[in-house]
């Protein structure tokens, strides 16, 4: 154990008590607290500068990207990703049935729990039961999730209530439990409030001191060994970009993501840095409600799509770090459809306008003003529209106002500038969720056309990869021939890093922008 922040001492396991945990994780993962004193080791821990509340450490919530980067590193899944390729982890072997019903899994018979343990079926089980019960966060991942029949310590059968071969990819976003050491710390939570500062994995990191900043400690025994690994890992809230660029210069952080254009800008000609433009899946859009106003109607929003000034918006307001858009998917991902971009045709779109009868509307724009960069994008469409002599009206909303209005078609923006990503590097959870009629709550444009459900259905019950990937293609196609939305560009998010503390820093497609656990020392 490894603590530079505390000279106290933490078990691997037992680490925060009742109030202590809420106590500690506020210290910890709200406050943007003064760079912690660090020991001699100090060349072997990585200090990262993160934005945003961690509001819990249980893998229940690894929906919320915060909770996501630091329990990536605390626990183990089934399976993972390798850029966009599923490959094994604790299972490995996997295989559907052939009515895609269930999954049979064959686990590494090596795993240890941080505690000493050893990882087994069981486990597995009471991972996935424990989110069936639950029913928030990552369980929106697994359902259908119906039952898992254990055979021994590492074979086990997971039954599903139908078809679906959504669900193995869905099984990367599940963390896998110490059912004992859970269990033992239940409470009347199913132990949500005592994972809210603790942890119960078997990943290359342990849970460290909380007192100033959350630390994460390597686990010596761990399954999967590699060489040149931070001894210790330190997340420093913050969320100011300008403030991570200053401490970052200042050597009291070693990495930083997310930075603004301008900030990584200016690191560019520091030689103790490199700034790396990150791409994984985030794709700037204007999302149409395709079911209600009139934007209901196809030739409106393929009017609509022709007006904004792509490689304006790029260069401009982006400073070109991406790529044009070219489909409803982000370039990253695969199963893609070679598609054509959109370009700008102001007097093409006037004329459809006005054949749809719609020349004289007053559209209106919902838009995020917490983000600069959006607000820059809304009002640059705003001046393209009136260019063609229509108003845009700018209304502003809270990211959580957006997800609620998805429950009814009736409440959703008529327009929706949004910069969205894959939760996972899995086209077919992003169709699904997206763009099937039954898929209420996700289905951002209330899009409702029952081919597309058709090919989704199909899909969810065909087996074979390469069959299933021709069916996404085929959706795609229809979903940009029926105009869903204004697919702008695909952005890259700035990081850097202190060239003396690491080796490098590459883009994770299910850990944005990057995993901790992929983190390797510049001189181990």
């Amino acid at each position: 154990m490894r603590n530079f922040l505390s000279s106290t001492a933490i078990s691997p396991v037992s680490r925060l008590k009742s109030g202590a945990v809420a106590c500690g994780l506020a210290l910890a993962l709200i406050a943007g607290v003064s760079s912690p004193a660090v020991s001699a080791e100090r060349s072997q821990t990585i200090i990262v500068g993160v934005g945003g509340q961690v509001n819990t450490l249980d893998p229940l919530r690894a929906d919320y990207n915060q909770t996501n980067t630091i329990v990536s590193a605390l626990y183990d899944t089934l399976v993972t990703y390798d850029d966009t390729t599923l490959v094994g982890s604790l299972a490995e072997k996997y295989a559907y049935s052939d009515d895609a019903k269930s999954i049979e899994i064959t686990l590494r018979p090596d795993v240890k729990f941080h505690d000493g343990t050893v990882l087994t079926a069981k486990d597995v089980a009471y991972t996935l039961d424990r989110l069936k019960r639950l029913g928030i966060g990552v369980a929106s991942f697994v359902e259908g999730y119906e039952a898992t029949t254990v055979t021994d310590d590492t074979h086990l059968t997971i039954q599903l209530s139908e078809p679906n071969t959504l669900f193995l990819s869905s099984l990367s976003k599940v963390y896998i439990l110490n059912s004992a050491l859970v269990e033992a710390n239940k409470g009347s939570d199913d132990g949500q409030a005592w994972l809210q500062g603790n942890e119960a994995g078997s990943g290359p990191y342990i849970l460290g001191d909380q007192s100033q900043a959350v630390v994460i400690d390597i686990f010596d025994e761990y399954w999967a060994p590699a060489e040149g690994r931070p001894l210790s890992i330190v997340f420093r809230r913050i969320d100011e970009s300008s403030t991570r660029r200053d401490e970052l210069r200042a050597g009291n952080i070693d990495v930083g993501f997310t930075y603004t254009d301008r900030d990584a800008a200016s690191m560019e000609s520091d030689p103790a840095l490199k700034v790396v433009p990150i791409n994984t899946s985030y794709q700037t859009e204007i999302l149409f409600n395709t079911q209600v106003g009139p934007t209901a109607d196809p030739k409106v929003r393929k009017a609509l799509r022709m007006v904004y000034d792509y490689a304006g918006g790029l260069r401009s307001i982006r400073g070109g770090n991406g790529a044009l858009a070219n489909g409803p998917v982000p370039a990253r991902l695969n199963c893609r459809p070679e598609l054509a971009e959109v370009k700008q045709d102001l007097e093409a779109a006037k004329a459809l306008l006005a054949e749809a009868g719609a020349s004289g509307t007053k559209f209106e724009l919902s838009f995020q003003p917490v983000f600069e960069l959006q607000k820059q994008e809304a009002t640059l469409f705003q001046s393209n529209m009136r260019d063609i002599g229509i108003e845009v009206e700018l209304k502003p909303i809270a990211y959580p106002n957006w997800l609620a209005s998805l429950k009814d078609p009736n409440s959703i923006p008529q327009m929706m500038l949004l910069e969205d990503f894959a939760q996972l590097p899995d086209v077919g959870l992003m169709l699904t969720k997206g763009y099937k009629s039954d898929a209420i709550g996700t289905n951002r444009t209330g899009y409702n056309n029952k081919e597309v459900d058709k090919l989704l259905d199909e899909a969810m019950v065909t087996a074979d990869e390469a069959k299933r990937c021709d069916i996404y293609k085929q959706v795609q196609t229809i979903l940009d021939q029926d105009s869903v939305m204004i697919d702008m560009y695909g952005v890259y998010k700035a990081s850097a890093y202190r060239v003396e503390a690491l080796a490098g820093i590459n883009a994770s497609m299910h850990v944005t922008p990057v995993a901790p656990a992929d983190f390797r020392l510049a001189k181990p």
